[in-house]
């Protein structure tokens, strides 16, 4: 399943000039890691624009409090 990102990144980037990919761990990032798994999780779909879900309010208080981009 890996390969299809794989390939529609690689569709994407064709052209590019300047680009650079980065690994960033799990533990980095677990507001958006915590979002994706209970968004899975409840199988709803969940739209940022009017702040963050209930579940994820704890985490983005650890995080710093800034909500994500």
């Amino acid at each position: 399943m890996i390969g299809a990102y794989i390939y529609d990144i690689q569709q994407k980037v064709h052209g590019l000039v300047n680009i650079r990919f980065q690994h960033t761990p799990r533990s980095a990032n677990n507001l958006a890691h915590i979002l994706a798994i209970e968004t899975l999780r409840r199988r709803e779909e969940t739209y940022l624009e009017m702040g963050l879900p209930d579940y994820a309010e704890d985490q983005a208080r650890s995080d710093g409090g800034r909500e994500p981009d």
